[in-house]
């Protein structure tokens, strides 16, 4: 499994484009995975003859594991035993199944391919000893730590005082004093493998008639990265109404000579987005991570602009870089853009990762507002709603506004409430305020 961005540690094969006994060619489409980032088709690394598939469809593994194995014309791999070592002059694909005593993706990289092996072997064998490195707990010990919120990496990752170097209930109250759930250890989601499942009241036992859906491995990466992010930061939401009419003015007066000189139109995001990256010049610390007991601020604006896309109704998250250095004409080549390749799944890695503050609109399909979460290690994410048509009170008396509720969910640990109504209001003011020059295109 190849890497294919820094941040990412596994990925899910969705599509063999080859079977076994096929020829292949050196860069030539193998096979297609999903990641919690983006889509792609991975190239064969080497030419010859795909001798095995060792990982199916649908089956997630970790960066660096063995998908396949490709060996060269002339040598008689047909012949050769799955569970031998391949000569020397045979391309291994850097992935087994996850094991049941994994933590994280960081655990399973440590790991030799010896010690790593598939779930259902592990079945077979756990019951005679542990997994070399795997450790285990007694129930007081889990109850803390799934009651906290503890993950498994980080309860695996502790030194314990008991014999042995076992994790007692007082380790893991001490470290949850000292640290917090997480103690700047690596996480994973507690799922169906780890020790740390869900009491048991709280998880749903389908019944007859009930029609089950198995999630999409996107689906899968948001439902993981969603719960996480609500485990990590403790969400605030503060909201605010626009009111659009310069915006709106502006869209119809200059819209169709600013498409018309740029090649791309000129939309409400586009004009949201400039002016959620002015206002976040003057609030710096939405621009940010938590990192521990520091707030790192980001030297510049990375801003991810939400895409649904189409076929899945999933979204993703490409990222313009160097926002704060655009101009309007700037915002809406790069919008449309990322839009574009989003939707057509041609975004490379790259195009996904480094976002440092959100904007997402569901108003596109009607919302009137609402509280998204935060996309981790980010600490803000500006929602907008619909743009509506609706009566407001102006010097006292009734008029007819276009009004936008815009949103701002940030982490309480970054900001305050004032802050994030601070920051609402200057993007307000830079909407409300807007040039309008119907003859010239604004750049």
């Amino acid at each position: 499994m190849p890497q294919m961005g820094e941040s990412i540690a596994e990925g899910t094969i969705v599509n063999w484009l080859k079977k076994a006994g096929d020829s292949v060619v050196r860069d030539e489409p193998l096979f297609e995975i999903t990641t919690d980032k983006v889509d792609t088709e991975v190239p064969s690394p080497a030419a010859g003859i795909l001798v095995e598939i060792l990982v199916r469809e649908g089956e997630t593994v970790g960066v660096g594991t063995p998908v396949a194995v490709i060996a060269e014309a002339g040598d008689d791999a047909t012949k050769r035993s799955s569970t031998e070592a391949p000569p020397s002059k045979t391309e291994v694909i850097p992935p087994v199944e996850k094991t049941v005593n994994e933590p994280d993706a960081h655990f399973r990289a440590t790991q030799s391919p010896q010690l790593v092996r598939p779930r259902r072997e592990l079945k077979k064998t756990t019951a005679a000893g542990p997994e070399p490195r795997s450790r285990s707990f007694s129930p007081a010990v889990l109850e803390t730590a799934r009651q906290a919120g503890m993950s498994l990496a980080t309860l695996t990752g502790m030194r314990g005082s008991g014999r042995g170097g076992r994790v007692t209930k007082r380790d893991v109250e001490e470290h949850l004093r000292q640290h917090g759930p997480s103690g700047g250890l690596t996480t994973s989601s507690l799922g169906a493998d780890d020790p740390l499942p869900p009491p048991e009241q709280y998880v749903y036992q389908p019944k007859p008639g009930d029609e089950r859906i198995q999630m999409s491995a996107v689906r899968k990466k948001i439902a993981h990265h969603m719960s996480w992010s609500t485990r990590i930061s403790p969400h605030a939401t503060a909201m605010a109404e626009c009111d659009m009419s310069r915006a709106a003015e502006l869209v119809d007066t200059a819209g169709q000579r600013f498409k018309a000189d740029v090649g791309a139109p000129l939309t409400y995001t586009v004009l949201v987005a400039q002016a959620a990256v002015k206002a976040l010049g003057e609030f710096r610390t939405l621009n940010a991570s938590v990192v521990g007991d520091e707030l790192v601020v980001k030297p510049t604006v990375n801003l991810g602009v939400a895409v649904a896309l189409p076929d899945s109704g999933e979204l993703i998250v490409p990222v313009i870089r160097e926002a704060d250095g655009l101009s309007l004409a700037g915002f809406a080549r790069a919008i449309k853009d990322l839009a574009t390749r989003a939707r057509s799944h041609q975004l490379t890695p790259q195009d996904v990762q480094g976002g440092t503050f959100t904007l997402t609109n569901p108003g596109i399909f009607g919302g009137l507002t609402g509280t998204p979460i935060l996309n981790q290690p980010e600490v803000a994410i500006l929602g907008l709603g619909v743009v509506n048509k609706r009566p407001v009170v102006v010097d006292d008396a009734i008029a007819i506004k276009p009004i936008m509720m815009m949103s701002l969910t940030f982490d309480h640990r970054a900001a305050d409430g004032m802050i994030a109504f601070r920051y609402l209001a200057c993007v307000r003011q830079h909407l409300e305020t807007l040039h309008l020059d119907p003859s010239t295109t604004p750049v």
